[in-house]
């Protein structure tokens, strides 16, 4: 029973739409906080029971505000929730460190606690916070300890013991900081490894074009805007006419200059928000958002034309590369599997009665 509830706490406000740092970030605040609220309570019970009012008292406030910053996180899963709960937990952990530099805590021992704030400090803020934080909470305890006549102690130290804590502190903030450092620096070269992977996978490296399974993450997206709006987009299946004839009469490398030239010029002639993909091969597949299909069918018309008017050199020659294209409007009564297959259709049509032409589905129903 134990085990189970621990872990229900430790996950609280953790979340399947955050990233995996962000979850990593609130399960290790959670922790933080339950190890808090654990050690106050139990010192804090103690030193009442031995007669320590006021640090019992500081203690358990100590352990109701841990407490209260891991509720915070829970009841505000956002941004905003997880700041003013990682704030509230430091400021607290600064505060009790700061009463027990100045009191002693018990015996004189309460000095020994400020080495838990550098690690705390660099992870919850970062390294350059995590720095400001630890530059302010150092001087602050410079000051406390080494005001004359110790005018700011309820306590004494010796001067040795004194200089000593502030080294040794210095070092462990000096340690934790080089190694948050190097934490943020390792994460930030595998984000950018990540992201260049993942930029290779979705696009085509010939055509700079997003390939058909970027196309397919694409297409999940309108197909949720079209859910929201109820607003039809059309979707233009493009093929370039006699490719495998290019392929075998200019060989394979200037196979490869048509398709970009030819992606250039889609890409060049449609709107900012469209969407132009390599589907696989010759074929091209064109997304127009909120797009029906006689508009679709004019642009895909001016398309054809200025690709057919334009000319591409290869080993000296001039050819003429011209392309089919089949059109289908995506909305309430289409579906996307229907309407990828109808464009199809209406693409293999267009191959059929000539090539070099622009056809609807709506024609072939």
């Amino acid at each position: 029973m134990f085990k189970p509830a621990t872990s229900l706490f430790l996950k609280r406000g953790c979340h399947p739409e955050f990233d995996e740092e962000t979850n990593r970030r609130i399960l290790v605040v959670n922790l933080f906080a339950l190890v808090g609220i654990s050690i106050t309570l139990v010192l804090g019970i103690s030193s009442l029971m031995k007669g320590g009012w006021a640090l019992g008292f500081s203690l358990l406030s100590a352990s109701l505000l841990f407490f209260l910053a891991s509720q915070i996180q829970a009841a505000y899963p956002n941004k905003i929730g997880q700041m003013v709960s990682v704030y509230l937990l430091t400021g607290c952990l600064m505060g009790l460190e700061t009463y027990l530099v100045v009191t002693g805590g018990h015996n004189n021992t309460g000095p020994l606690w400020i080495y838990i704030l550098p690690p705390v400090a660099m992870f919850f803020g970062g390294f350059k916070r995590g720095l400001m934080v630890m530059a302010v909470f150092t001087l602050l305890i410079v000051i406390i300890l080494f005001t004359p006549h110790d005018a700011l102690l309820l306590t004494s130290y010796s001067t040795d013991f004194k200089s000593r804590l502030i080294l040794s502190f210095a070092t462990v903030t000096f340690l934790s900081a080089f190694y948050e450092y190097s934490r943020e620096r390792t994460f930030e070269l595998m984000q950018k490894l990540s992201d260049r992977y993942e930029q290779q996978a979705l696009h085509d490296t010939l055509t700079s074009l997003p390939n058909r399974r970027g196309m397919q993450q694409l297409l999940g997206q309108e197909i949720k805007r079209h859910q929201r709006t109820r607003s039809a987009f059309t979707l233009i299946l493009v093929d370039v006419d006699k490719f495998k004839e290019i392929n075998d009469t200019y060989g394979h490398g200037n196979g490869d200059i048509v398709l970009q030239r030819t992606a250039t010029l889609l890409r060049q002639n449609v709107r900012r928000q469209d969407i132009v993909c390599r589907w696989g091969g010759e074929e091209f597949l064109m997304v127009l958002p909120e797009t029906g299909e006689q508009s679709a069918s004019v642009l895909a018309e001016k398309i054809r034309n200025t690709l057919a008017k334009s000319s591409i050199w290869l080993e000296q020659k001039e050819i003429k590369v011209t392309a089919c294209f089949g059109l289908c409007e995506i909305n309430e009564e289409i579906s996307l599997n229907r309407g990828l297959s109808l464009a199809d259709k209406a693409l293999y049509k267009a191959k059929q009665t000539g090539r070099n032409k622009v056809v609807c589905a709506s024609i072939m129903q």
